[in-house]
Parts: structure tokens; C-alpha cells; sequence
């Protein structure tokens, strides 16, 4: 398992899904998370899903546009629902906001989701 330091730089890759610190928007809506973890970034094709654990202290909002975020007071961490495939990466606690990498396909000239 990882361990980063978290500054205002820090930008977490953990597969397609982007992990930085941030601040929550104040017209953020609390999300109510009824299973065991909440997905941060869907896997499309291959159902290996990022996903942070749903326990007491892990707080998760969007934005008005959608933008997931999360609050935690105790450690912990973004993983796949297929442990194998990215190592787990431990997030101190703070305010995250979860992001989707982009793709230039020249082809069409446009930008997309990284999708795996």
C-alpha cells in the first residue's frame, strides 16, 4: 500500500481516476452512500471500479456539475473493487476531489475519458 504526503500540489494517479486535495464547494450536496464503499470513477469495459470504503468519519458531496468530493477525518484510502490491478493508495485526511484523466484522440481532434 502507498502512502502520499498531501500539499496543494499533490495529484494522486490511481488508474484513470485523479485524486488532489481541494476545497468543497459550498453549493455541494451530501451523497448517501448505502453499500459498503462509493465508486469514484467507473471502470466501463472491465468492471474494476475505483472505489473508497464507506465507514464513520468518510464524508462524500458533488458538486452542482457533478464533481465528486470527500471528507475524512480518519486515514483512508482509494482501491479497485479487483485488488490486483492497482495498488491501494492511503489518503490523509483532508478534503479530496475525484477527477477522470483525459485523452487526446487525434483522429477526431477531441478529448475524452480515459476509460479502461
Amino acid at each position: 500500500m502507498n502512502t502520499l504526503n498531501k500539499d496543494k500540489n499533490t495529484v494522486i494517479i490511481h488508474g484513470e481516476c485523479m485524486v488532489f486535495p481541494s476545497e468543497l464547494p459550498k453549493t455541494a450536496t451530501p451523497v448517501v452512500v448505502t453499500g459498503d464503499y462509493l465508486i469514484v470513477a467507473d471502470s466501463e469495459t472491465t468492471g474494476n471500479h475505483h472505489v473508497v470504503d464507506n465507514y464513520q468519519g468518510v464524508n462524500f458531496f458533488k458538486s452542482s456539475g457533478g464533481t465528486m468530493f470527500m471528507q475524512n477525518t480518519k486515514p483512508t484510502k482509494i482501491r479497485c473493487v479487483m485488488a490486483d490491478r492497482h495498488d491501494a493508495i492511503d489518503l490523509e485526511p483532508g478534503t479530496w476531489e475525484f477527477g477522470v484523466q483525459q485523452e487526446y484522440d487525434y483522429f477526431t481532434e477531441s478529448l475524452r475519458a480515459v476509460r479502461d
